[in-house]
């Protein structure tokens, strides 16, 4: 099962400006936020490019978490925890 957890959109100034699908807390999005993209894709993250075909500087990601929606705080705790 694959659960949509985000899109980001990078904004004027560099930065990803979060977009959060409703089974997700604030609590999960602290945690992704604040994690490097690659530790989150080594406990089953992914993240898929979006791109627009008419608005050229228009860049971001969506954001899925393999597995289900309760899995996905654990998996961010435990990444936590050997850090």
């Amino acid at each position: 099962m694959r659960t949509l957890v985000a899109t980001t959109l990078v904004n004027s100034k560099g930065k990803e400006v979060y977009c959060m699908a409703r089974k997700i807390s604030d609590k999960h999005i602290k945690y992704i936020r604040s994690a490097d993209r690659k530790d989150l894709e080594e406990i089953g993250f992914s993240f898929i490019r979006m791109l627009s075909l008419e608005y050229p500087d228009v860049k971001g990601h969506a954001i899925f978490f393999e597995g289900h929606s309760d899995e996905i705080l654990p998996a961010l705790k435990s990444m936590q925890n050997t850090q």
